[in-house]
């Protein structure tokens, strides 16, 4: 492939930046003449970085040339040096080329294309979140986003099917990015080893032991993962993930590209990106939103810390401030909470709705049928069970380490001639007071979603 001289680079560096004009108009006519442009040097959407990259090195020549006609001496003038690409914005780059052949929102857009230059530096921190590629049928562009990611996160290790001690075995030799497609076909719900290699490998120093010729090893399992499934993952697993909802791409919508797994952007784009990530200086403890707490600002920590360095996109975006209101966006339809949490929410709803100072086992597990199908597809605590609806028991065995215990309660406003009226297990308002005040500050309506707690689209 020919590339274009360097006036011609310049322009379509030009037009390449207007694109991100507040004036809607501007932006349209730029990508027409960029358009146009690209088709005539026979180019790809692909091949603007290597413009730019022409573009900007022409500029510097330009400059040192200048300054030695300046300074009368012109014929000791530098030789122009390889451009490093460092002046290059790289979150920029993965965003577009994200843009161009999938079909997410702009906050899942942001996620993703920071997800995937956190695989570069996700050493330095204590939390590599895993992403979560998530859809209700097939068709909604789950393998593509997984192709793309593999050409370009840093040492990506792509499979459709893998066992345990393939995993920790295959991460004893190197630092992988693991990218696993099919993930609903993987038996995680079950196969108890395989999930918990994958929640160990969500914090450093997690870690699998195996008794190997006649001596324990331990296996270090810390990396970055990535797993597509149709419907939902293991609750442990969905908590520590970034979460990506993915639907069909609709008729009409905008032309998505074919994915060219050989085109030579891919690893230029990637040796862009490994120079950033051997150069730049991220703040170890970036300001989060108030929004994120627990668990999701740890899953977002190393992110925000990658958009705070790439602040400064093309045209003046602020990354940093758009990542963060991605954040808060992404994480206000997740359920971030234990199930136990969940319950008790649910509870105090429950109470609140009917005015009472009491209810019994049977009525409470009813009323919380209703409010979210959790407790009719559920799967127990370590979410291993075939799915049943909650029984009395097992919503005394998620009360009990609250203190909470059911009691033998009589109907309020019982009188003498109600002897028929019996006694029935349940519960007290008051018992869940204390409860109430530490996990479940924020009194109103709890978010009911159900069992699938993957992201809401748009």
């Amino acid at each position: 492939m020919t590339m274009p001289p360097p006036n011609a680079c310049r322009r379509i560096r030009q037009l390449f930046l207007l694109l991100k004009s507040p004036n809607p108009n501007e932006a349209s006519n730029a990508r027409d003449k960029l358009e146009r442009m690209l088709l005539k040097w026979n180019l790809k959407w692909e091949d603007i970085a290597a413009c730019i990259s022409i573009a900007n090195e022409d500029d510097e020549r330009r400059a040192r040339e200048a300054s030695a006609a300046r300074a009368g001496n012109t014929a000791t003038a530098p030789a122009p040096t390889t451009d490093d690409g460092s002046h290059i914005n790289v979150l920029d780059l993965i965003l577009r080329l994200i843009e161009l052949h999938v079909d997410i929102t702009p906050n899942e857009r942001i996620a993703v294309a920071l997800w995937i230059l956190h695989t570069y530096v996700f050493g330095r921190f204590t939390i590599t979140p895993r992403l979560a590629l998530l859809s209700p049928v097939r068709g909604c562009g789950k393998t593509t986003l997984l192709t793309l990611l593999e050409l370009l996160c840093s040492d990506a290790y792509k499979d459709d099917n893998i066992t345990p001690a393939s995993i920790y075995h295959l991460l004893g030799t190197r630092e992988y990015t693991l990218l696993l497609d099919e993930g609903d076909n993987l038996g995680l719900f079950s196969n108890h080893v395989l999930r918990s290699v994958f929640n160990a490998g969500h914090r450093r120093g997690g870690s699998i032991t195996r008794f190997i010729s006649g001596r324990p090893r331990r296996y270090t399992v810390f990396a970055p993962l990535a797993t597509a499934a149709i419907g939902t993952l293991p609750l442990p697993l969905m908590h520590r993930s970034v979460v990506i909802n993915m639907q069909r791409h609709p008729p009409g919508g905008p032309k998505l590209q074919r994915l060219d797994e050989f085109d030579p952007t891919f690893p230029k784009v990637r040796g862009l990106v490994q120079r950033w990530g051997s150069n730049c200086k991220l703040e170890s403890d970036p300001r989060m939103p108030t929004e994120l707490h627990n668990r999701a600002g740890d899953n977002w920590r190393v992110l925000l810390a990658i958009a705070d360095d790439l602040r400064h996109g093309a045209d003046g975006i602020q990354h940093d401030q758009i990542a963060r209101a991605a954040a808060v966006a992404l994480n206000a339809y997740m359920l971030d909470e234990d199930p136990a949490i969940v319950a008790l929410t649910d509870i105090r709803y429950v109470f609140d709705e009917r005015g009472v100072d009491r209810i019994s086992s049977a009525d409470l597990v009813t009323a919380m049928y209703a409010l979210d199908s959790l407790w009719l597809d559920w799967r127990g605590s370590r979410d291993d069970r075939p799915p049943h609806k909650l029984n009395q028991s097992e919503l005394a065995r998620l009360l009990r380490p609250f203190n909470i215990r059911p009691r033998s309660i009589w109907p309020a406003h019982r009188r003498r001639v109600d002897k028929h009226l019996k006694s029935q297990k349940g519960y007290w308002r008051a018992d869940f007071d204390r409860a109430w005040r530490a996990y479940c500050p924020d009194a109103g309506t709890p978010a009911h979603g159900g069992k699938i707690i993957h992201l809401r689209r748009r």
